[in-house]
């Protein structure tokens, strides 16, 4: 996992090698309406034993946005939000979080990298409350941890896991997609990061924590410990074990089922695992560097069912299974097969209900036009602007149970599609 760590780009220059002090720690403020709320799912990895309560804490950080000339010296936690809610008993677990204010000031940094004002870097942390004081206290560079962090929204096994909330204050770059506020971030770890919408799930993995978890909320600063001697951590002490996981999609798209998966361990891709969908063995395609299954008319899935994936590495030491369920059955109702529509007025595709599904990916295609977007599980229908679209076209909605379960990564999906054709 260190070597994914230390690939986060623009984060680490001030932040390895600059040690600070600290602000304070508050508590939820609960006037008014909450300005946004993650969400997401909370899931023990396989060797964690979650035992007691687990709060969910939000640590906010003003130099990690910054760059070298931009000055400063604050690496350390600015200030720690944290919820008082409690989760305690099984697991995993759906959690809310509201955030009621912007970051302080003192938690404001100036931007680099071509960013412009000042921002804030935050993470969600999951922590066990040690010292039963109700909150999460940050740790002096000379002191030891009185709580428990556990988790983190910064740390995934891989890099679609990883989000993190980033704070603006002014307009930046267009190209960015970062506007003046909140902003959630995924695949924080690689350049592949992006901007997502603030409503996106958020999954927590609960672990059996560390040092490179406690780190988070050390004065000095989060990797600080690797250096020298703070906050009582053992820099000896950050590496995991060899962790499985998977990720990829699995559909069932009319009767035919399209599936590609992709297997790692410890952040490497396998090449040679057996990876198993309701006990059919999934080959490996070369091309593509991933498993890969396509199949019409096919007995694997089926609306509404439940199937399990079952993941082994080629030496048998490590293996993991999971049993995910089909969204289901459901109608494209608008347009209606083989029906004429203009061009010049709006086109809105209407669908029925996917019992399971907490997204629907909805769209259209012809020759000279097309377009597509992924709207909430409440919505029944989306309008398009076609103007420029002829001749014969698709509909197409996609009910997704979208992946919580950070270790296996699977977007479970049923398609509906509908001919149609747009008038002359």
């Amino acid at each position: 996992m260190l070597r994914q760590l230390l690939s986060l780009p623009f984060l680490l220059l001030s932040l390895l090698f600059t040690l600070a002090g600290c602000g304070g720690v508050v508590g939820p403020d609960h006037e008014g309406q909450p300005l946004v709320t993650l969400e997401g799912q909370m899931n023990p990895t396989p060797d964690a034993r979650i035992e007691g309560q687990v709060r969910l804490a939000l640590v906010w950080y003003p130099q990690w946005m910054a760059s070298e000339d931009t000055g400063g010296t604050q690496d350390g936690p600015q200030e720690v939000v944290t919820e008082d809610v409690i989760y305690q008993g099984s697991f995993p677990a759906n959690y809310r979080f509201h955030i009621y204010r912007p970051p302080p000031a003192e938690a404001l940094a100036p931007l680099g990298n071509g960013l412009h004002g000042k921002g804030a870097f935050g993470i969600l942390l999951a922590y066990q409350d040690g010292n039963g004081n109700a909150k999460l206290d940050t740790i002096a560079t000379t002191g030891t941890p009185a709580d428990r962090v556990i988790g983190s929204s910064l740390l995934g096994p891989d890099e679609r896991s990883t989000f993190a909330l980033v704070y603006v204050t002014t307009e930046q770059p267009a190209n960015t997609g970062l506007k003046p506020g909140f902003n959630l971030i995924q695949a924080v770890n690689s350049e592949a990061g992006a901007v997502v919408p603030l409503n996106t799930r958020l999954p927590l993995s609960l672990t059996q924590g560390g040092p490179i978890f406690d780190g988070f909320v050390c004065e000095a600063g989060w990797l600080t410990f690797l250096f020298t001697e703070v906050c009582g951590l053992d820099g000896g002490d950050v590496f995991e074990p060899s962790q499985l996981s998977m990720q990829g999609r699995v559909a069932l798209e009319g009767k035919k089922a399209v599936i590609e998966l992709t297997v790692a361990s410890d952040n490497t891709p396998l090449a040679d695992a057996t990876v198993k969908l309701a006990g059919r063995i999934l080959p490996y395609d070369v091309a593509r560097e991933a498993y890969v299954l396509e199949e019409e008319n096919t007995a694997l899935l089926t609306a509404g069912g439940r199937f399990e994936l079952v993941v082994s590495t080629s030496t048998g030491d490590q293996a993991m299974g999971r049993t995910f369920q089909v969204p289901g059955g459901f109608d494209l109702t608008t347009p209606t097969s083989d029906e004429q529509v203009s061009a010049s007025e709006p086109l809105e595709l209407k669908w029925t209900a996917s019992a399971g599904a907490t997204s629907y990916y909805v769209g259209y295609s012809s020759s000279t036009a097309g377009e597509s977007i992924q709207v909430e599980g409440s919505a029944r229908s989306h309008t398009f602007d076609t103007t420029g679209a002829e001749g014969e076209a698709i509909a197409r909605v996609e009910a997704r149970a979208d992946p919580e379960d950070i270790d296996a990564w699977v977007t479970v999906a049923l398609v509906r599609e509908q001919a149609f054709s747009f008038a002359p």
